[in-house]
């Protein structure tokens, strides 16, 4: 199985836990002011609608610095999460842990785009590895695994929440 395969979604339970651990992340890092809202409905990370501000990097009166930075962190979303979904469906939905060749196909689907923010590949992985391991630590807590499960059930039945959803069903964690 190639790296892209084992990144698939098996079923549409498998999809709800994924979207949710995509928002998930965006509130633990508290990248969320960038999420509009999120579906099941969409595939891949247009699961995500990000609000204009995501994607401004760069504009009059904007430093090179303050730019760079937009676009560091841009990849520190992105990465997380696919980290996020991943972990969510494996660790919370079928309670296993995630095996090194999932790692390595995360890192492979994260390399272009880490290209496009025009980040070394030593760079890259060196975020990619911050990030998975503070997830890692993140989902070992239940009060995490509840509120996936809370979230993946909301999006099963409704398939899209807004921000102001996600922020009702998310507020007390």
């Amino acid at each position: 199985m190639n790296s892209a395969e084992c990144l698939k979604y098996k079923d549409e339970g498998d999809r709800s836990y994924g979207v949710a651990g995509m928002a998930l992340s965006a509130f633990i890092l508290d990248y969320e002011k960038y999420i509009s809202s999120v579906s099941v409905e969409r595939r891949g990370l247009d699961s995500v609608e990000f609000t204009p501000e995501f994607f401004v990097t760069s504009g009059e009166g904007i430093s090179a610095k303050a730019s760079w930075s937009h676009i560091l962190e841009q990849y520190q979303v992105i990465a997380s999460m696919l980290i996020s979904n991943v972990m969510c469906r494996r660790m919370v939905k079928d309670r296993t842990e995630p095996d090194m060749s999932l790692r390595s196909a995360m890192l492979d689907a994260l390399s272009d785009y880490a290209v496009e923010c025009q980040l070394e590949s030593d760079e890259a992985a060196e975020l990619f590895d911050k990030h998975y391991l503070y997830f890692d630590r993140a989902y070992r807590n239940s009060r995490l695994h509840a509120a996936a499960k809370r979230l993946a059930d909301e999006l099963s039945s409704r398939h899209t929440l807004s921000h102001s959803e996600l922020c009702e069903l998310l507020g007390g964690f």
